[in-house]
């Protein structure tokens, strides 16, 4: 087929088998990242690997892992070259790798919505570098350390679970992820509806709303029941139909505030006159009605008569 042709399969060739290398690798370094896991068992730790993501049926979850420190979603990540912690940035060969931290917290998330509300807050995530010693570091909200001290790192975390709590999760998580098919993200009704179910009472889904239709399909109160029709207001001859008649005519309006502009001249005008009168008697008033009359004296006796 030409010399053209057999540059371009060997193109595919060639990417092929960095795509079989990558995949080798990073199943290698998930290998050994659950055989760190392992080691936690005697610790009361329960591991999970190769779980699926929920809401994302073609993503996977490397691993997560439930124990006294809480549920741990594990990313494994087996790079090559100089991986560091620069300026609150991962990078690898000077380049960022920003987005790894922020899709394993992706996946904290939508494991977060597949368990009990009482521990979603001990759902962390982990980024774990298989090749590179990298002691904890807290980049946004994930973790990233080394292969090396990913054990002493799970071992270390403050206590959040019993070991009624921590199998009860696991085994939760286990089926939940576990299963032929991807989970959907839950929401919050979706597990106060789990939990009741759970608890044994029967929740019935609200009946779903009819959508309103065009004007042009189905009227909108297609259904109800008719309203009572209003009788229409009869219209005096010679005066045209109105859609709203106003509550008060303007001419009685008008008198109102006449009224009312009235009332204020007339006291303005009054107020001097009553001021003056007042001048002139205030004090006899005040005096008649504050200040008591005198008592009248006693009438005398009649003299004797001898």
């Amino acid at each position: 087929m030409g010399d053209g042709a057999d540059t371009a399969v060997e193109e595919q060739l060639r990417q092929a088998e960095r795509r079989l290398r990558a995949y080798s690798q990073g199943a290698e370094g998930e290998r050994l990242v659950a055989q760190a896991l392992g080691f936690l068992e005697r610790y009361g730790w329960v591991s999970l690997h190769d779980v699926h993501w929920p809401g994302r049926p073609k993503a996977n979850i490397d691993h997560i892992a439930v124990g006294p420190g809480g549920v741990v979603v594990v990313d494994a990540k087996n790079w090559t070259g100089e991986v560091v912690v620069r300026g609150g940035v991962l990078r690898q060969n000077g380049y960022s790798r920003e987005r790894e931290t922020t899709s394993a917290a992706t996946a904290t998330v939508a494991v977060a919505s597949r368990v009990a509300a009482v521990h979603r807050s001990a759902v962390v995530p982990v980024l774990c570098l298989v090749a590179q010693d990298v002691d904890p570091v807290v980049l946004g909200q994930t973790t990233v350390v080394g292969r090396s001290a990913l054990a002493a790192h799970l071992v270390g975390m403050p206590v959040r679970l019993s070991p009624y709590e921590v199998a009860d999760v696991a085994r939760s998580l286990e089926t939940d992820l576990g299963g032929p098919r991807s989970p959907q993200v839950l929401t919050t009704t979706d597990l106060a509806t789990e939990t009741l179910a759970r608890a044994g009472f029967t929740v019935r889904p609200e009946p779903a709303r009819p959508a309103r239709q065009s004007r042009r399909g189905t009227p909108r109160d297609a259904g109800r029941i008719p309203a009572r029709p209003r009788t229409p207001r009869r219209v005096p001859p010679g005066r045209r139909p109105s859609a709203r008649q106003p509550r008060r005519s303007v001419g009685r309006a008008v008198f109102g505030g006449l009224m009312r502009v009235g009332l204020v001249v007339g006291l303005l005008v009054a107020l001097p006159h009553a001021l003056t009168w007042w001048s002139d008697h205030g004090s006899e008033i005040v005096t008649t009605f504050l200040v008591p009359d005198a008592p009248e004296p006693a009438p005398e006796a009649p003299e004797p008569t001898t």
